[in-house]
């Protein structure tokens, strides 16, 4: 069950990042696909298969995602402010 379920999320975490990355919005893009990568690698290979590197590796992906997406809401609200 819950595989069928991280693998829904990473479908639709995918589907999200493509239609990002079709507009030319990379950082957006890896802000949406990498904690849902970081999450079904914490979840899967570290939770179910009580593996600590995974688990950590999978959290390390996720904070990057965060990053990138944090990196990513400062550029648009930067090009939305008009001098």
């Amino acid at each position: 069950m819950w595989i069928a379920v991280m693998a829904l999320i990473l479908a639709l975490g995918a589907a999200s990042a493509i239609v990002q990355a079709r507009k030319g919005r990379w950082y957006a893009a890896g802000g949406v696909l990498l904690p849902v990568v970081g999450m079904d690698l914490m979840l899967l290979g570290g939770l179910e298969r009580h593996s600590m590197l995974f688990f950590w590796g999978g959290v390390g992906v996720a904070v990057v995602g965060f990053g990138m997406e944090f990196v990513a809401w400062r550029w648009a609200a930067r090009a939305d402010v008009t001098p």
